[in-house]
């Protein structure tokens, strides 16, 4: 039993260590690709690759590329981040989106999507944060106060969230998931 355990665990080793053989080859392709390319090539592939939204390895990949040639850096910087985050390296991603922030102080979706990400893992004060942060950009948003109100729940301070989930509605009748949050209270 022991041996017909030892065979099993020795195949699934060997068979993780040649798909990641693969992968690295895949890469190293596709960075001699990428560097074949002018500028112009390598933005419009990136954003294909990030639009696509199923490459994130390939995307990251790219995107790097990019800010490594000053290409489109704040909007690059921003693409990687969320790249970063949707291939599950949330850390890295929210440093890039952070890093994209620099760049652009009024870069809204960076703002925006560091407080959810901080949402996701649980971050709730970091969250609140960025959500405001978002809507010093734009005050009108009513996702931002939505954000911030889901937040505010987590971290039990109610009367607060209420009125923020309060105000997404005002500003978005048709918010349901601020409809549902309001019936919490």
């Amino acid at each position: 039993m022991k041996q017909t355990l030892f065979l099993i665990i020795s195949i699934i080793g060997l068979n993780s260590c040649a798909q990641k053989q693969e992968s690295s080859g895949e890469n190293q392709k596709l960075q001699n690709e990428i560097a074949k390319m002018n500028d112009s090539e390598l933005l419009a592939f990136s954003n294909k690759l990030y639009d696509s939204g199923s490459e994130s390895t390939k995307a990251i990949i790219t995107l790097q590329e990019c800010v490594k040639r000053n290409i489109d850096k704040g909007n690059s910087l921003y693409r990687l981040g969320v790249s970063y985050i949707e291939n599950g390296e949330t850390e890295i991603g929210i440093k890039k989106l952070e890093e994209s922030i620099k760049i652009n102080p009024k870069y809204f979706k960076a703002y925006f999507n560091i407080g959810a990400v901080c949402y996701d893992t649980q971050q709730f004060e970091k969250s609140v944060a960025f959500y405001k942060k978002s809507l010093e950009i734009e005050p009108q948003n009513d996702a931002s106060y939505y954000g911030i109100a889901l937040s505010e729940y987590a971290l039990n301070e109610r009367k607060s969230s209420k009125e923020n989930c309060e105000m997404a509605l005002k500003l978005n009748p048709n918010n349901e998931n601020a409809k549902l949050l309001l019936q919490k209270y």
